[in-house]
């Protein structure tokens, strides 16, 4: 099947459904089970799927109709630029959650904190990690603490902090 029928097909599924946001997963869907960017979908749309490639993106198209969201799908979510692993053992990172990231470094700004003393945060609750991650990307001289009830959680934390920062996850 050629990539230009398979968008619009999936599309379908998801609108007859009444899936929210049915084109952007439709073609988020695609794009992980290709593992390319949007450009791609759409500057190459006589490029024909392998057949066990379109069956992969029918079955993530039916998950999906079921209201699994889309990041748990894929796996993947991004937050303040960075990527994250997102599980059920974890929220989505919303868009408007970088409001925290942005009130934390204009605090930080405004009254000098790092200059002062070794800045330490802690982030309660930290789930995935994103908003320690993205603090620890901004704040490098910081010491960051991320912590969780949940083991699941802090799985994830973990994995999504190697190479990123000094970040700690810990219950």
């Amino acid at each position: 099947m050629q990539l230009r029928a398979v968008l619009p097909a999936g599309l379908k599924t998801l609108l007859d459904v009444h899936v929210p946001s049915a084109g952007l997963a439709a073609e988020l869907l695609l794009m992980h089970v290709l593992d390319c960017d949007r450009s791609y979908l759409y500057t190459h749309p006589e490029d024909e799927l392998p057949a066990a490639t379109t069956e992969l993106f029918f079955q993530l198209i039916a998950e999906r109709a079921t209201g699994k969201p889309t990041q748990y799908i894929t796996g993947h979510q991004e937050f303040w630029g960075l990527d994250f692993e997102v599980t059920p053992d974890v929220l989505i990172p919303r868009p408007e959650t970088e409001h925290v990231v942005e009130t934390v470094l204009d605090l930080v700004a405004r009254r000098h904190l790092e200059r002062e003393a070794p800045l330490r945060i802690v982030d309660v609750g930290t789930g995935s990690g994103c908003i320690i991650l993205a603090l620890a990307a901004e704040l490098p001289a910081a010491t960051l603490f991320g912590t969780d009830i949940s083991p699941g959680a802090l799985v994830v934390a973990r994995r999504n902090a190697p190479g990123r920062a000094r970040a700690v996850c810990g219950s």
